[in-house]
């Protein structure tokens, strides 16, 4: 299985929501300017929210993820999309953009 990447920042600033589709797995990133990035997903929790490469929230509801996410949009850059609303907005590589 892989890891699913839901959501990602729109203003560039490394936050990413992820369904843990991979428990307790540690996957290794390998950069063209040699860094290297370890995450390691967590045992039981079926969402995460990842900022700047550490994970700073888990949860099983998708809702408190999601507002956890939204939140921090606002202290990074003052807000965004805020929620994803069906009708509302689309989903594109990842970012929320308006319809």
């Amino acid at each position: 299985k892989r890891l699913m990447l839901i959501r990602k920042s729109s203003k560039g600033h490394d936050l990413k929501l992820y369904r843990n589709t991979t428990p307790g797995s540690v996957r290794t990133k390998n950069y063209p300017d040699g860094t290297t990035e370890t995450l390691t997903y967590p045992s039981r929790y079926k969402y995460f929210l990842v900022f700047d490469g550490s994970i700073i929230q888990r949860s099983n509801n998708w809702d408190t993820i999601e507002q956890a996410y939204v939140d921090k949009c606002d202290d990074e850059h003052g807000g965004g999309t805020g929620r994803m609303i069906i009708g509302k907005h689309k989903l594109e590589n990842n970012v929320i953009k308006e319809l």
